[in-house]
């Protein structure tokens, strides 16, 4: 595909969305039909893209979207989307007039936030649903004392305009192989479910399990699971077994050689002139660098892919540029493809590696791509749209 030529600047990420919607069914295929999937879509569909990946994932099965915040659910809303939509973080309730405009269904954790939903829903004639979200070991949101938790329900389940729609809990420790401690959570949230029965209070969608949880603990599944990192190529961590479901990267980042010079032995290269050349060499210059959240870390340590082969840094990545010593790869030339994530031919640089030699996890590198970066989205291997922020 020939994507450069309609780029100013030709650095790019390319989506494939055929990848993408073979993650979603691989995951509707592994689940029981009764189990509803949530497609988790927050901070951009993790880089991705959330309204496209929204479309993608509800295409082919997905019931629910997940983001981060009403303004991420706002996007979506406004450019269509009319699929059921939680809020997995806080709301505040000075927004609750535009979260029952936008039928957008907030996580409640805390009394005020139930009460004022329960008034303005009230006023406005309307009901709104709500998830309560309960920690069971995760230390960061959600009600945690058994009897404050029973207490809420009850009193929550009977305020005018809300909807107990959903209960739910994450887990701290569903990507580590030894599964003890998410077991623990499960056994608690079950708990909690169990009185919730004795004392009729109904809620129609019981949710814990993330990626990890939804491949390796069936038993969370209960009725809905949420899955993040997993629609977009990546397994949670190495820990998680890789045999249950397939799963296909969806992203990749590309540049072009857009300077190339010879240089002779003992030549620096970049700021601090950390890097000389230890032999006659060839350069080459690329218009990416940490301006578009490529890791300055990886300074004279990384590797992009040129003719499919792995080229190292020569120097520090700069903000708009980095340098690769591509003097052992033959007939280079200026205008070849560079891939600093995904693969060329029969080279790859895997996101995960990335992430490891890092010391960070994949889910931060995906996130970290800048917003200046433009996103090809491409389908069968034909290009579908570009997208410039």
């Amino acid at each position: 595909m020939e994507i450069s030529r309609y780029l100013g600047r030709p650095t790019w990420v390319e989506i494939d969305l055929s990848n993408l919607a073979f993650n979603v069914r691989e995951f509707r295929q592994f689940l029981p039909d009764a189990v509803k999937l949530m497609a988790v879509v927050k901070a951009d569909a993790y880089g991705h893209g959330a309204y496209e990946v929204a479309g993608i994932a509800l295409e082919e099965g997905a019931s629910m979207l997940g983001v981060a915040s009403l303004e991420e659910g706002a996007v979506l809303r406004q450019k269509g989307i009319k699929a059921p939509i939680l809020i997995l973080g806080y709301t505040d309730p000075q927004q609750n007039l535009s979260l029952l405009k936008m039928q957008l269904t907030p996580t409640v954790f805390n009394w005020e936030s139930a009460y004022s939903l329960s008034q303005q829903a009230r006023d406005q004639g309307k009901r709104a649903a709500i998830h309560v979200k309960i920690d069971t070991g995760m230390g960061r949101l959600g009600l945690s004392d058994p009897r404050d938790i029973l207490n809420f329900l009850e009193k929550v389940n009977v305020l005018p305009g809300i909807i107990v729609e959903g209960i739910y809990t994450h887990f701290a420790t569903a990507d580590e192989r030894d599964k003890s401690f998410a077991r623990h959570q499960l056994h608690l949230f079950n708990t909690v479910l169990s009185v919730c029965k004795e004392r009729m209070i109904k809620i129609p969608l019981k949710h814990t399990a993330n990626s990890a949880a939804t491949m390796e603990l069936p038993e969370a599944h209960l009725d809905m699971v949420r899955v993040g990192i997993s629609l977009y190529g990546y397994y949670p961590s190495r820990e998680v077994t890789k045999n249950k479901v397939k799963l296909l990267p969806v992203m990749s980042l590309k540049s072009r050689i857009i300077f190339l010079k010879k240089v002779s032995a003992g030549t620096s290269i970049s700021y601090g002139r950390k890097y000389r050349a230890l032999n006659d060499t060839t350069i080459a210059t690329v218009p990416l660098g940490y301006g578009d959240g490529y890791n300055r870390l990886l300074s004279n340590s990384g590797f992009m892919l040129v003719k499919g082969q792995k080229a190292p840094i020569a120097g520090k990545v700069c903000m708009d540029h980095t340098m690769l010593d591509v003097g052992e790869i033959p007939f280079v030339k200026e205008g070849d493809e560079v891939v600093a994530y995904g693969r060329q031919g029969h080279g790859e640089i895997n996101i995960d590696e990335v992430a490891g030699q890092l010391g960070t996890i994949s889910y931060e590198v995906l996130c970290n791509i800048g917003n200046r970066v433009p996103k090809v989205y491409c389908r069968d291997g034909s290009v579908q749209s570009i997208k410039f922020s």
